[in-house]
């Protein structure tokens, strides 16, 4: 498996620790993760191997690249083992950020051979496109919504509605909610009194790691949040998983978050979604996009001159 940053936070691992059984492995997926730590399921390799000496017999191209660099190794090592004779494959592949420049990556050909390649959402799609990438585009939307959740998880949260936040931060997600904090306060009319839930996919090291997000967005639109801990005292977020995290989703009335994959498992258990651009990042629009069809009742997506509520 070629993947960017494998199992680096929650949203990697959701889209990624189901690659054994979805491709029916029946050994270790040997993983290009750049260090020792995968789970279990997965063998560590160098971060560039050479396909030939491992002897792949198929190799998955899988989850987000937002690095031209590591999109571009990625194809590297797909081609060597297309030409040794390795099957090749798209899972949940999502492209953003600086690896969907415009001008097409290098080794982006390999992809031409394929019956399809499966994507994530629609904006990969386009950008496929744009690189005229020969083969047909298959859009399977964000797979890792459709993980169990742990049923166990969250059960000792108190009756009532709860009100689900993630918000991933940034210094433009930061100015966007200066600018707009006084009209994103009208949106919580029904839920300003529920206690709230954080949210968080993303991890800590990240410069985009929702609990920062969430909790500037706290300051300045719910000022006077009630914050949920479990019963014994511990953050709700302590040893969460994937499957914790979509659980914990499930007990919420109404998630607010500008993350996909929060939002995605939302959207699978049927909570309504309070999506929020802001900043420049784009994923809660293209995920809310990609799966409108399957949005639940109440669910909206605001952008832009829409933080601006009319009065009368």
């Amino acid at each position: 498996m070629l993947a960017e940053a494998p199992f680096r936070d929650l949203r990697s691992r959701a889209m990624l620790e189901g690659i054994p059984k979805r491709f029916a492995a029946t050994g270790p997926v040997l993983i290009t993760s750049g260090g020792d730590a995968c789970p279990v399921g997965f063998e560590p390799v160098p971060a560039v191997p050479s396909a030939s000496a491992l002897q792949a017999r198929r190799v998955v191209i899988a989850g987000v690249f937002s690095s031209r660099i590591q999109l571009e190794r990625a194809l590297y090592v797909a081609g060597q083992a297309q030409a040794a004779g390795a099957a090749l494959e798209t899972h949940c592949l999502s492209i953003m950020d600086d690896a969907a420049r415009p001008e097409p990556p290098t080794g982006i050909a390999v992809l031409d051979t394929l019956p399809a390649v499966e994507v994530r959402e629609y904006r990969t799609a386009d950008v496929l496109l744009m690189w005229r990438v020969a083969a047909p585009v298959r859009i399977t939307p964000y797979p890792e919504k459709d993980i169990e959740p742990d049923a166990a998880f969250g059960a000792e949260l108190p009756a009532g509605p709860l009100l689900g936040l993630g918000i991933l931060g940034g210094a433009d997600v930061q100015r966007d909610i200066a600018a707009h904090g006084e009209a994103l306060k009208t949106l919580f009319a029904e839920a300003r009194d529920w206690p709230v839930v954080a949210l968080a996919a993303e991890g800590p090291g990240a410069p985009t790691y929702e609990m920062r997000g969430t909790q500037h967005f706290a300051r300045a639109v719910l000022p006077d949040a009630r914050w949920l801990a479990r019963a014994d005292g511990r953050a709700v977020l302590d040893d969460i998983t994937p499957a914790r995290l979509k659980a914990l989703v499930a007990t919420c009335a109404m998630v607010v978050t500008n993350q996909d994959t929060i939002a995605a498992f939302a959207i699978a258990s049927g909570v309504p979604v309070l999506g929020i651009k802001l900043g420049s990042d784009r994923r809660i629009a293209t995920c809310m996009s990609t799966l409108a069809n399957e949005l639940p009742p109440g669910s909206e997506l605001i952008v832009g001159p829409r933080y601006v509520q009319p009065t009368d």
